[in-house]
């Protein structure tokens, strides 16, 4: 960071006395947008972006359906066949840390293209699998393939606003964004229906093609090579020194990171919640998905109008108490089954609706505090996100089994750590 509050990149010292020396392309001003390079093609709409960044809500919730089939099919517990949404998170947590550093080096087009094309591939394949094995190594590269999207659009978004206005397309994109975890399962659930569950990976891959043609027609290239740093692509790990040894950045990634593996706890555990032990018929499951995307989306908007008023900081901050009383709210509800499923999800609605307030506002705020490394930040954050998610997957599903307590307790639990790590590494 810079006497005047900038956080650029670093220049580091030439590899040797016959190294190469590494030159570092002048970070622009927080808050300064970068111009578009090219003028045959328009800044991007808020459409598109959340178009382009759709991959996680259909490999990950279009993929829940199958879980409790897949489970029969192949002849295993529950767990191992969580395995294939857990090798599918693991492969977009090491895909976002290549593509991240990438996109700031050669730029946010070539990086999307590449891993959308690396997306279509797997998920034919996976379509193909003879095994559980097999299905959950091209879940694994399916993975790496789709990271690249949400870690690109991150960075457009970046690349083009300041910190409340990216908040604020940040909030609209969520809102529009989650129309498709919730027509993902319900889409998955009719094609498992008449198709089988081999039918499912090839809408997918239908999908990335599509989206892949979308891209090169319409999203422009909003880090030109001016604004590029130019150094060899194998030094492009120290990037994610600079972005950890930013206390602000950082501090942000975390938190964002913590809260959002409340939402993969409910993401991994919900079919067996719902389908198996409260008896949701599996092509109904996709409303309940429609009820929790629900609340994130009512959140996005909320956010998206106030954020230009009171600014992302003083948003977040206030949220937190809330979001500490929907916690425990969430878990007293489960406790005492008040309202049954009903009652369940509606202190669901009303967890995730104060959730979408914090962790859209901490993602603005690791990508202001950063301008000039936003690929690397959007990274970090998809990366984080994703391990958790895997993480969640594998163990949060095996502790819950088919307990909604258990469930709400833990997503609970992970909010609270939040607030922690806010408080900690962004005090007043």
């Amino acid at each position: 960071m810079d006497s005047g509050g900038r956080c650029g990149p670093p220049n580091f010292p030439a590899a040797g006395s016959g190294g190469v020396r590494i030159i570092a392309a002048p970070a622009p001003p927080t808050g300064t947008p970068l111009p578009l390079p090219s003028a045959t093609r328009p800044p991007p709409g808020i459409l598109l972006l959340a178009g382009l960044s759709g991959f996680g809500a259909v490999a990950v919730d279009g993929f829940l359906p199958l879980l409790p089939g897949l489970a029969l099919t192949f002849d295993v517990g529950p767990g191992e066949a969580q395995v294939t949404l857990g090798a599918l998170m693991l492969g977009m947590a090491l895909g976002q840390l290549v593509y991240g550093p990438l996109s700031d080096r050669f730029g946010r087009r070539p990086p999307y293209v590449c891993g959308i094309a690396l997306f279509v591939m797997a998920s034919l394949l996976a379509a193909a699998a003879d095994g559980l094995a097999d299905l959950v190594v091209w879940r694994f590269v399916q993975g790496l393939g789709g990271s690249s999207a949400a870690v690109i659009v991150r960075a457009v978004i970046r690349d083009l606003h300041d910190r409340d206005a990216a908040a604020r397309q940040l909030s609209f994109i969520t809102s529009l964004m989650g129309v498709m975890p919730i027509a993902a399962p319900l889409v998955s659930a009719q094609i498992l229906v008449h198709g089988g569950w081999r039918a499912v990976p090839v809408a997918m891959a239908a999908f990335g093609l599509a989206m892949g043609a979308l891209a090169l027609w319409r999203l422009p290239e909003t880090n030109p090579p001016a604004r590029r740093p130019r150094h060899p692509a194998w030094l492009i790990a120290r990037f994610y020194a600079d972005v950890l040894r930013d206390r602000v950045c950082a501090g942000y990634v975390v938190t964002n990171i913590v809260l959002t593996t409340a939402v993969m706890v409910f993401v991994c555990a919900s079919p067996f919640v719902m389908i198996a032990g409260r008896g949701v018929p599996a092509e109904l499951f996709g409303f309940v998905i429609m009820i929790e995307v629900g609340g994130l989306i009512a959140g996005a908007a909320i956010n998206g109008r106030l954020v230009t008023r009171f600014g992302s900081e003083t948003l977040i901050r206030r949220a937190m108490p809330a979001l500490a009383a929907a916690s425990g709210l969430l878990v007293l509800v489960a406790a005492l089954d008040a309202g049954g499923l009903a009652g369940f999800l509606a202190a669901l609605f009303l967890f995730k609706v104060v959730l979408s307030f914090v962790g859209i506002n901490a993602i603005a705020g690791a990508l202001a505090a950063m301008p000039a490394r936003a690929g690397t930040v959007s990274a970090m954050i998809g990366a984080g996100q994703s391990a958790m998610g895997a993480l969640a997957g594998r163990f949060a599903t095996q502790a819950i089994g088919e307990d909604t307590l258990v469930m709400a307790a833990l997503m609970a639990g992970f909010a609270m750590a939040g607030i922690v790590v806010h408080r900690v590494a962004l005090p007043r």
